[in-house]
């Protein structure tokens, strides 16, 4: 597997990123920035549940970008089954995925998505949260709820409290979304990429975890039957 192989120069010689989020609009623009050119297009709605790929080039580097469909209000069969192609679509795996989330989105529905796209297998390893706001990044209002909203707290910590704050009007930037992106794939305590494997056994722990709630609910309605 090439999970645990050395970073030899095959591995550095491109990078693989990942677009995550509810907002179409925002997924096709960012990708397009980041690839440098009209590579993503607003699908039709019924190609919109379908992972697109596009090629770029950043720094001599080959870009790989996989533009994921709308996952929040999916089944957790299909949202697994979203996760396995945009791995897929990027082989041997992406090294970064870009959770794109828009603050006044942030409702307890979307929460409970975002939980579960994170249970994955070491997925959050591998995530960077990237706060999409319409004012400048460092607006009070925005900070404020960075920092006050428990949520959201806890959502940055799952993910080792990587974000990035970015308003999409502001491209300049992107080169340094890119750049921290880029140290993510370089930290020494993790593989490079997340890969079919690394997702295969993300599939069998959330089996084990779920048989361990199942058990551990099934002894508390048993103790409830005899107080």
């Amino acid at each position: 597997s090439d999970t645990h192989s050395p970073r030899g120069r095959s591995s550095m010689s491109d990078f693989r990123i990942v677009l995550l989020g509810k907002s179409e609009d925002k997924k096709t623009k960012l990708g397009n920035i980041i690839t440098g050119c009209e590579s993503f297009q607003h699908q039709k709605q019924s190609l919109k549940m379908q992972c697109v790929a596009s090629c770029g080039e950043w720094r001599g580097k080959s870009l790989r970008v996989v533009k994921t469909p709308d996952m929040f209000g999916l089944s957790e069969e299909k949202i697994r089954r979203e996760v396995k192609s945009c791995v897929s679509l990027c082989p041997p795996g992406p090294n970064v995925l870009l959770l794109l989330v828009k603050p006044s989105d942030f409702t307890e529905e979307n929460r409970k998505t975002l939980k579960f796209i994170l249970s994955f297998s070491r997925v959050n390893d591998f995530t960077m949260i990237l706060f999409t706001v319409l004012s400048d990044f460092t607006d009070p209002a925005v900070l404020s709820f960075l920092k006050e909203n428990k949520d959201i707290q806890e959502l940055c910590k799952s993910c080792g409290g990587r974000y990035f704050v970015l308003n999409m009007k502001d491209k300049q930037k992107i080169p340094e979304l890119l750049e921290t992106a880029e140290k993510m794939r370089l930290r020494k305590d993790k593989p490079s990429c997340y890969t079919k494997e690394t997702f295969g056994n993300a599939t069998i722990a959330q089996v084990i975890t779920a048989q361990k709630e199942n058990k551990a609910l099934k002894a508390e309605l048993k103790s409830c039957k005899y107080t």
